[in-house]
């Protein structure tokens, strides 16, 4: 995805993460974050914003917003909208290819935020729709560049050397027919991409079949939206979950 669409894909899915936020009381329960009230998730992402602004900020020299310190009433939501808003204008104010620090050595580029920034709203935009009933999928584009994100960047940059088994485990994209084949290796997480034409990959102990949006979910540990097909050895997926948790 390009860096502009990544920035409106943060901002889209902030916006809705507001009303869901907004919809109920601080302290309604979000059932995909263990132990986690609204008032949580609200402050969760308010600091989140606020971090990466502040590392745009240090990247491109502009004068830091002050954040302030979370409001511990009704006040929250606002809060939280505003660190988003300050987010949205340093990302637009920030050329993609400007250097800035980032956790992944091999990207630090304003445009890691972009992407970082789209995905962890579009996952906590469905939790917090979790907490009321009524929940969008993740765009079918925006989704596969988020599986993309996870296999390339975040299972392996988090440090995370969980003794592996080197199973295979297969994503299939029913709506934009794309695939995934997931080695777990011991050291790393290594994937290879097809399209739906190509043949098969031999070997493949669990394969996973459902939309891209339902595909990130179930890497993120969350509820999909739609029924999901999974065909062969389920303990692998509980492999991948005690690897990358979120």
């Amino acid at each position: 995805m390009e860096y502009s669409d990544l920035i409106d894909a943060a901002e889209g899915e902030t916006d809705t993460l507001m009303l869901a936020i907004e919809s109920g009381e601080l302290d309604d329960v979000v059932p995909t974050c263990s132990e986690w009230e609204i008032a949580d998730l609200a402050r969760h992402v308010g600091d989140f914003c606020g971090f990466w602004t502040h590392v745009l900020c240090e990247g491109t020299g502009r004068p830091k917003p002050e954040l302030g310190d979370p409001p511990e009433d009704d006040r929250l939501p606002g809060w939280t909208a505003q660190c988003a808003g300050h987010l949205f204008a340093e990302l637009r104010a920030t050329p993609a290819e400007c250097e800035v620090w980032t956790f992944f050595d091999a990207d630090q580029h304003a445009r890691f935020v972009a992407r970082r920034g789209a995905h962890e709203l579009a996952v906590h935009r469905t939790d917090a729709q979790w907490a009321h009933g009524a929940v969008d999928p993740i765009g079918a584009e925006l989704a596969a560049d988020g599986i993309d994100e996870v296999l390339d960047v975040l299972v392996n940059a988090r440090g995370d050397r969980s003794p592996g088994t080197g199973r295979v485990m297969t994503l299939r994209s029913s709506d934009l027919g794309s695939q995934w084949f997931i080695t777990l290796d011991r050291d790393h997480v290594a994937v290879e991409r097809r399209s739906e034409d190509d043949t098969p990959l031999e070997g493949s102990n669990l394969v996973v079949t459902g939309t891209a949006s339902d595909l990130e979910l179930t890497l993120y540990h969350r509820p999909t939206l739609s029924p999901v097909d999974v065909h062969g050895d389920y303990t692998v997926l509980e492999e991948w979950h005690r690897r990358f948790t979120f």
